[in-house]
């Protein structure tokens, strides 16, 4: 019994640290080439619309290139502006909204209400400028577990979260030619 109710005890803090997160891809224009004959990824430039979420820029980056590798949808991932050879896969996004929401009403209201959530567009061209395809990723966060509750992620692990999302969209794509809208 003691085992038993230590184990649901456990899972049940697992599920409240982990709170609501949402995520929405929307793949758009995507063209029909060959993703396997893309075998390098040169992450350019992640920027931000507003000067004020450049932090953001940084975090998702850092995921981002961390995710990409490890799914090794890609030979190499550069985390730079060169692009050397015909193979080669570059990357842009921007991040083009932020919303911290409102943690009073997460709390107070839930149900969704006070969402925070961090909007990026990224952008696909090969090394001579060619586009292959645009996506956005949408991440969401609407607080702990249950109705509301206290929020354990802040808009950095968003920001990560976000960068996270983007990476396994492209990877995917990289591998089967398709974006999974979610």
């Amino acid at each position: 019994m003691r085992k038993g109710l230590s184990h649901s005890i456990y899972w049940l803090l697992v599920a409240a640290l982990a709170g609501c997160t949402g995520t929405t891809v929307r793949p758009s224009n995507t063209q029909q080439v060959v993703p396997k004959s893309h075998t390098v990824a040169v992450i350019s430039e992640i920027t931000a619309k507003d000067e004020l979420w450049h932090n953001f820029t940084i975090e998702m980056r850092r995921e981002f290139i961390s995710e990409l590798t490890t799914s090794q949808a890609f030979t190499q991932v550069l985390d730079s502006a060169t692009s050397p050879g015909s193979n080669v896969l570059i990357f842009n996004g921007q991040i083009i909204e932020v919303d911290k929401g409102s943690a009073a009403a997460r709390w107070i209201v839930g149900f969704g209400a006070g969402r925070a959530h961090i909007t990026a567009d990224f952008q696909l061209t090969d090394s001579n400028g060619t586009s292959l395809g645009t996506y956005s990723v949408r991440k969401t966060y609407a607080g702990g577990a249950g109705i509301g509750g206290a929020g354990f992620l802040d808009m950095d692990d968003l920001a990560q979260k976000l960068g996270k999302e983007a990476a396994d969209s492209l990877a995917e794509w990289a591998k089967t030619g398709k974006f999974a809208a979610r």
